[in-house]
């Protein structure tokens, strides 16, 4: 196995990350009570760019290569700077955490799909027969993930459910 095959896989592996925590992100803005137009148009363009996020990462596993790259650059840019915006249109209710996170694993997924725009132009016959993907990579990448996703999402409901004096909401299964 050599490092292109190990590799290979994390693009969409990090694309689901990005997706999860952006949709989360986008919920919670749609979700809120006290939720504006402006959070929750920002609400509803994350949570259509975290769906599409979440999509091709499995698109690129099933056909063992980068799809639409120029699309993926733009929607990797667009999710960034939508996060970037609800965290200054709703900063009491969003998590720098989660937009951290999801701009880190978003910025991975847009820097492969422009080495892969930048190879393409380079090469007289761009299009290439679909690689097996590392199911190790695989594994590897999917820990990463772990890593990085579930504590963004855990500050994302969090930052949603903050009360106005600063506490969170604890559910307890005492008595029951």
């Amino acid at each position: 196995m050599n490092a292109a095959t190990f590799v290979r896989s994390w693009p969409s592996v990090f694309a689901w990350g990005a997706g999860l925590i952006t949709a989360a992100l986008g919920a919670g803005a749609i979700t809120r009570p006290d939720s504006g137009a402006a959070a929750s148009g920002l609400g509803i363009g994350l949570v259509v760019l975290g769906l599409a996020a979440l999509a091709w990462g499995g698109v690129v596993l099933w056909a063992g290569r980068l799809v639409v790259p120029a699309l993926v650059l733009g929607g990797s840019l667009a999710a960034i700077v939508g996060a970037t915006a609800l965290l200054f249109v709703v900063p009491a209710h969003t998590s720098v955490l989660a937009v951290a996170a999801a701009s880190l694993l978003f910025v991975i997924v847009g820097a492969s799909a422009a080495v892969h725009l930048r190879r393409r132009r380079r090469v007289a016959h761009p299009e290439r027969t679909p690689q097996p993907m590392s199911v190790v990579g695989l594994l590897v990448a999917a820990a990463v993930i772990a890593v990085v996703v579930t504590p963004a999402l855990g500050a994302t409901q969090n930052a949603v459910l903050l009360r106005d004096d600063g506490t969170v909401p604890v559910i307890s299964h005492e008595g029951h």
